[in-house]
């Protein structure tokens, strides 16, 4: 009997996360698209993150758990680059949420391009004096340049939640987080896969909902390739 690979390769980095790990994971569970496998990297968690995965993989056979010792973000993210079976790759953050839709919609625009991109709604109201919801979504199809424009137009050239991967490109040229950066270390992976791709799609669709954090808190320190 062959073992059945599934469409999507999903993959959640978590530390201390325990407060909203499970909203994060049941919006991924709760997909309208089935065919897909959740791999969860505990990256040293000190809190209860870890507890909270082993026993959501009790009850779902799609749920996959790696703990590991704490290496940051890029290492955990690298640790289900490893073990992806999916024939594509998507990523959510532990204290994001995701849409009902998200994973069709990227299922019903994969054919024929090496990578589609949807929309994002940033949510702003977690910082003190801020309650904004806004939207970045725009719809394309051609070359990787004419994307980029709108990228970087946009501000969204990184944030891979939005973005889904073929397995078989990260795998042939090695493709993998930068362990030396912890800011916009999504940024530089995109962009080293935009190298080999020749076709993008971009839909007119928002499926990831992000909640922004206040940076100058969550980062003491900003590593990223522009340094």
């Amino acid at each position: 009997m062959s073992l059945h690979l599934p469409t999507f390769s999903i993959i959640v980095p978590i530390y201390n996360s325990e407060h909203c790990l499970f909203q994060c994971i049941q919006s991924i569970l709760n997909q309208t698209f089935h065919d897909f496998e959740l791999l969860l990297i505990n990256d040293g968690s000190q809190d209860d993150s870890a507890m909270v995965c082993d026993k959501l993989a009790e009850d779902d056979s799609r749920i996959r758990v790696f703990h590991k010792p704490n290496g940051g973000v890029s290492s955990a993210r690298n640790v289900g680059l490893d073990n992806a079976r999916g024939q594509w790759i998507g990523f959510c953050d532990s204290d994001d949420w995701v849409l009902p839709e998200w994973l069709n919609d990227f299922a019903q625009n994969f054919s024929g391009v090496d990578r589609v991109c949807q929309g994002i709604r940033f949510d702003r109201s977690c910082l003190s004096g801020s309650n904004g919801i806004k939207d970045f979504v725009f719809e394309y199809e051609g070359t990787v340049s004419q994307l980029l424009d709108r990228l970087f137009v946009l501000g969204i050239v990184g944030y891979t939640m939005t973005k889904c991967f073929r397995t078989s490109f990260i795998s042939e040229y090695n493709i993998r987080f930068d362990h030396r950066f912890n800011f916009r270390e999504d940024e530089e992976f995109v962009l080293k896969y935009l190298t080999y791709c020749s076709k993008v799609r971009a839909i007119n669709k928002v499926g990831y909902h992000y909640i922004v954090p206040d940076f100058s808190s969550k980062y003491r320190t900003e590593n990223n390739m522009y340094d």
